[in-house]
């Protein structure tokens, strides 16, 4: 693992339907675009994890707060609002207690994979780890936007890989829910890692379809479905003021 104060950060995206095994997609593409909805595709290379009996060996529970839920939200929600090109139909992300829950079961497992294979079908999932302690929860969530470095609109991909990122803004993702567990002699990439911290995110609808692009380009809220009634926040399509629409307030 390297000296203490060395902090291992990997991020991973799956996106299925259906749901045809669980892998971790690490290699370049030319699109960040996998997924039809015919069928599960993943990059040309993977990583294969071994099931959960042989990764966990104890865990410890670390109870998401009102503000790292906040946290999340906005941080997900200024990635959203500036986009480039512009989104003309970017929709505002809010949270969602069934996806939380989801995310907390699977977060305490404690298993370096994407789960669970039947919820998997209807929602998208960005993970991420990172080794012993961190400082603030977006720090396990900043490495998705930076992919955006390397993402050319609409679906081409010039880094490892970008579909944390797409899937951070697909348009009409609009609902999230995360949940952060502190797990004990963890299996991640062949090695026991003695403390980790683990997210995992649920997106509905999930994003990342092959042939369609994240979002539209033009001018903000100019393309938002008829449900929000035209109400724009922030550049981003809401029914109501976004600050309204936070946890713990």
């Amino acid at each position: 693992m390297g000296a203490p104060c060395v902090q291992l950060l990997f991020a991973v995206i799956l996106w299925t339907t259906p749901y045809m095994g669980a892998t971790t997609v690490f290699s370049a593409s030319a699109s960040p675009l996998h997924q039809t909805k015919a069928s599960f595709k993943t990059q040309s290379q993977f990583w294969n994890l071994t099931s959960g009996a042989d990764m966990l060996h104890g865990r410890r529970k670390r109870a998401i707060s009102s503000r790292e839920i906040n946290a999340l939200l906005d941080y997900h929600n200024r990635v959203r609002s500036q986009v480039f090109p512009p989104a003309a139909n970017m929709e505002y992300l809010v949270w969602d207690e069934g996806l939380a829950k989801s995310a907390d079961s699977w977060a305490s497992r404690c298993i370096w994979d994407h789960g669970p294979t039947q919820a998997m079908r209807h929602m998208g999932q960005n993970l991420s780890i990172i080794s012993g302690r961190f400082h603030s929860v977006t720090e396990l969530v900043r490495s998705w936007n930076e992919e955006r470095r390397h993402f050319s609109y609409p679906d081409s991909c010039g880094g490892a890989v970008c579909s944390h990122y797409t899937q951070m803004v697909w348009a009409s993702t609009s609902r999230m829910g995360c949940a952060i567990k502190t797990c004990s002699n963890m299996y991640v990439f062949g090695s026991t890692w003695r403390e980790a911290t683990f997210l995992v995110c649920n997106y509905s609808i999930k994003g990342n379809w092959v042939g369609e692009a994240p979002y539209k380009v033009g001018r903000p809220c100019s393309a938002c479905p008829s449900s929000y009634g035209g109400t724009c926040w922030r550049n981003q399509c809401s029914g109501s003021s976004g600050t309204k629409r936070r946890i713990g307030y």
